[in-house]
């Protein structure tokens, strides 16, 4: 098997909702691999100096989505690769999807509503989940947004039951046959 380093890929994009697991296994993926390790959310908070949640109460969801926006067309400006997370929402603008698609290789991080909620229910910069029942917000945005996030992908992969070694393992040898068939 080759060394990591010397794998030729595209960058690589996860989307997914919130909780996936898409910063963790973005920045494993970018240790591994040696490459940049963008945050479409950070890139926002840097470039507004706001927070998220003070975006979506200052300005609304579709400012923010506008936003995403910006960002894809900034990053794809970019010549080197990267890997690069993206807000669970970014999906929602069909400009959006088509220039994550143009961008590289993206994978959807699917994962069941039970594992999210366990992940996210104590997190406080999550402004869509600031609701008496998060879980059953959860499932409205998984009904919501799974066709979007099918549409989109390159590669699924359902996070139940794997390790980030071996999300990083199916990724990287998935991203690999892809950029030779691109």
């Amino acid at each position: 098997m080759s060394h990591p380093q010397s794998i030729i890929i595209p960058n690589i994009i996860l989307i997914g909702l919130m909780g996936c697991g898409k910063t963790t296994v973005g920045k494993y993926i970018s240790r591994t691999c040696k490459l940049k390790f963008v945050d479409t959310d950070q890139m926002i908070e840097k470039q507004s100096g706001m927070s998220i949640p003070t975006i979506f109460k200052v300005h609304g969801e579709a400012y923010f989505r506008s936003m995403e926006t910006e960002v894809l067309k900034k990053i794809a400006t970019k010549k080197s690769m990267q890997v690069i997370s993206t807000g669970g929402g970014i999906i929602i603008h069909p400009e959006n999807r088509e220039l994550l698609k143009t961008l590289g290789f993206v994978v959807w991080l699917k994962t069941d509503v039970d594992t999210l909620y366990q992940r996210v229910a104590k997190c406080t910069n999550r402004p869509l989940l600031r609701t008496a029942n998060p879980k059953e917000v959860l499932s409205k945005l998984i009904a919501e947004r799974e066709p979007f996030y099918q549409e989109t992908a390159h590669l699924v992969i359902d996070t139940a039951n794997l390790n980030v070694d071996e999300l990083t393992y199916g990724i990287l040898e998935s991203a690999r046959v892809f950029h030779h068939h691109d």
